[in-house]
């Protein structure tokens, strides 16, 4: 059987970990490497590195994937999209909402296939969180809250933020889980470089009911991923690095009271509470999301894969979000009153 030849565009930390992950890929055949200042070694193997995609002959693959920084995914993809070449667009899909549409409008035309690689939807505890609210075990969805928290880039672009870097990943997983979703409200914080945002608290309505709120930062020294699902029967916590899922709740299987109004009582309750530990597969995201693209440019079918309308999105609401809190607060400018001072009605600082 004939295999999909497919180049990876950019050689850093993520193009790396695609190379590897699309080399182990039955079906898949990586015949090269781009990168303008990378050097080789020997992970890549047989894998060519050069310096720009001109430097290959067009004929000599199928497909691309863009593993650039953020601030160069829109004119790579625009370059091999001119080409007639099939596309997994690393997240988020560009810079801008503009250059997302404008890229989009090109691969349709041209017939390309693009897919953009919102990886957490591959994650198998995020696929056990959408079987467990699909099978009621939380009851009705009310509110999600994510954090997303740690690890300040190593080389920071013009353009990129925490917003573009960490939030389009949870945006693009409540829209998986509850359909079409707003901006209500968003908080952003420079912290550490004047007009870079890298931290930010943003609000988000779901058109079919619940609200989320998402957190995220550059600056937490301890990365933590994860999701908190509030329903009606019960809180689902997915960690997203230990591929984990439980749901805690006071009524699983039997109401549980208390037996007195003492302290250790209440600790007794809580240490009553049912928790359901779900069983998942452990399994690396990227490597599931590189099956799912060859089954995409071989038959057609997009399956968990995210496309360039939900990636769109993802950057649309990022982009809102920095927009609707158009000052950004730095840390040393917050300065409230003393704790001795009697706080009014009128107080801004309680």
């Amino acid at each position: 059987m004939n295999k999909t030849r497919v180049v990876v565009v950019g050689y850093g930390r993520m193009g790396k970990a695609q190379v590897r992950v699309m080399r182990e890929t039955p079906g898949i055949e990586v015949v090269a490497a781009v990168d303008p200042v990378a050097s080789g070694g020997p992970e890549l193997g047989p894998v060519r590195l050069v310096r720009t995609v001109g430097e290959l002959d067009p004929a000599s693959f199928d497909a691309a994937v863009i593993a650039t920084p953020t601030a160069l995914h829109f004119d790579a993809a625009s370059q091999l999209v001119a080409l007639g070449k099939h596309l997994l667009v690393e997240k988020p899909i560009t810079s801008t909402f503009a250059q997302a549409r404008q890229l989009l409008t090109a691969a349709e035309q041209k017939g390309v296939r693009l897919a953009v690689g919102h990886v957490e939807r591959f994650n198998p505890a995020v696929r056990k969180l959408r079987e467990v609210i699909k099978e009621g075990w939380i009851g009705t969805p009310i509110h999600f809250s994510f954090t997303r928290v740690g690890g300040y880039p190593d080389t920071l672009i013009t353009g990129n933020n925490v917003m573009l870097d960490l939030a389009v990943h949870d945006i693009d997983v409540l829209r998986c889980l509850v359909g079409p979703v707003k901006l209500a409200h968003s908080m952003c914080h420079a912290i550490w470089k004047e007009g870079v945002v890298d931290t930010a608290e943003i609000f988000v309505a779901a058109k079919s009911g619940p609200s989320a709120s998402m957190h995220v930062n550059w600056v937490t020294p301890t990365k933590i991923r994860s999701i908190r699902v509030t329903g009606s029967r019960g809180v689902c916590f997915v960690d997203y690095v230990l591929q984990t899922c439980e749901l805690m709740g006071g009524q699983l299987l039997k109401s549980v009271e208390p037996v007195t109004s003492t302290y250790a009582s209440f600790q007794d309750l809580y240490r009553a509470t049912d928790r359901i530990q779900f069983g998942v597969m452990k399994v690396e995201p990227l490597r599931a999301q590189a099956e799912a693209l060859h089954r995409y440019l071989t038959t057609g079918e997009i399956g968990e894969l995210a496309t360039g309308n939900d990636a769109a999105a993802a950057v649309l609401i990022a982009e809102r979000a920095v927009q609707t809190d158009s000052i950004l607060r730095r840390s040393e400018s917050l300065s409230p009153p003393s704790v001795d001072i009697p706080p009014t009605t009128s107080s801004e600082w309680v």
